[in-house]
């Protein structure tokens, strides 16, 4: 059975941005008479991966861009505290929210220890048609899904659009069933590590750490 993952090359990513804005016209973005729109408040807020500095390990003076997003636990705690089953894990391992279930409790967004959760609070504009069923929806804890509407819940063979999008191969998706895969084998490497490992949730988003940083300038 497939459990698709998701190994993030920091060594790679260049902080262009561009899976961000990739995610923003897939799943945020709407159609409308006008064209393609965007919702009110911070898009970048709604993108399904979210640039955050982090401090690197042994250099205080220097930060790198990790990037915030639903982790797709395999022992997810937003599925095990929701009340009502609307928050689950499809056969191929993506962790998705059920529209027609949730109650907006928001609890999945409290058991979230990675924060990868948002609720929209904006309008519901007339006309608007979303990308996909899965897209951004009012009121509802809003999450990465791994672009699962590109393939399907019983698919290994989809490629989502922030990986499309990066130009420097920074991003690699894949089946970790598949001892073949270079997601399988990146992990089977060493190279590729999840954050807060001792959470115990077990997540299939994976990062490779940056190996350099600039020397410090001297002063004369």
């Amino acid at each position: 059975m497939a459990r698709m993952a998701m190994v993030i090359d920091l060594n790679r990513c260049v902080q262009c941005q561009a899976c961000v804005i990739a995610c923003i016209r897939e799943n945020v973005m709407r159609q409308s008479g006008e064209g393609l729109e965007l919702p009110e408040g911070n898009s970048i807020f709604y993108a399904r991966t979210k640039p955050v500095e982090m401090p690197v390990e042994g250099e205080p003076l220097y930060k790198t861009t990790y990037f915030i997003q639903c982790m797709h636990c395999e022992n997810a705690p937003c599925a095990i505290a929701c009340p009502t089953g609307a928050t689950y894990i499809t056969k191929n391992g993506v962790v998705m929210l059920d529209h027609r279930k949730c109650i907006g409790c928001r609890a999945c967004v409290i058991a979230c220890p990675y924060g990868a959760r948002t609720v929209y609070r904006g309008r519901v504009l007339t006309g608007w048609v979303p990308a996909s069923r899965e897209a951004l929806a009012v009121g509802y804890p809003d999450k990465c899904t791994f672009c699962i509407h590109r393939g399907g819940e019983g698919s290994s063979n989809w490629v989502p659009a922030c990986v499309e999008a990066c130009a420097f191969n920074a991003r690699v998706f894949g089946d970790l069933d598949d001892p073949d895969s270079e997601v399988a084998r990146l992990v089977r490497s060493g190279k590729a590590v999840t954050l807060a490992p001792e959470l115990g949730t077990r997540p299939k988003l994976f990062f490779i750490p940056p190996q350099r940083v600039p020397a410090v300038p001297r002063r004369r």
